[in-house]
């Protein structure tokens, strides 16, 4: 991808409005679990539902304009890295998949230690795949370094 990128007339923009996003999700994912481990308020499972919901929808539209936009152009671009994009993009699916199954096994058995340690562990794998995606976008956009 050149500087002249028909997604944003260059990397680096488009680059931070993709790390800001990031950082929208890790904090919605942060906050849930700050709801989880403060022992002076509990969270209804109405309320934690809820959240799930909305962080969902955050996913669900992150995942959208990553895989219509910055992967397509990585992929227009650097046809060598399109399998990689097949596997983020599955690993999107995944994630998906996983917040689907803590909301179910939500309403079906409310808060429990179990579902905390499930959520614990879904909040592991977005980090996980945040840094492995950040890596991959700062390699198909020329961003080798982080401050570039």
């Amino acid at each position: 991808m050149t500087d002249n990128s028909y997604l944003t007339g260059g990397n680096r923009p488009f680059y931070l409005h993709f790390t800001f996003e990031h950082e929208g999700l890790a904090c919605a994912i942060h906050d849930l679990q700050r709801s989880l481990q403060d022992t002076s308020k509990s969270i209804t499972t109405t309320e934690l539902s809820r959240r799930l919901s909305q962080l969902r929808q955050l996913m669900t539209k992150h995942f959208q304009e990553e895989e219509g936009g910055c992967f397509d152009e990585i992929c227009a671009q650097h046809p060598h890295m399109c399998s990689a994009t097949r596997q983020m993009e599955t690993a999107h699916r995944m994630l998906l998949a996983y917040i689907d199954r803590l909301t179910r096994e939500l309403d079906g058995s409310g808060v429990t230690a179990q579902w905390k340690v499930h959520f614990h562990d879904f909040a592991a794998e977005m980090k996980k795949h945040e840094q492995e995606e950040l890596a991959f976008v700062r390699r198909g956009l020329h961003l080798m370094d982080e401050d570039e």
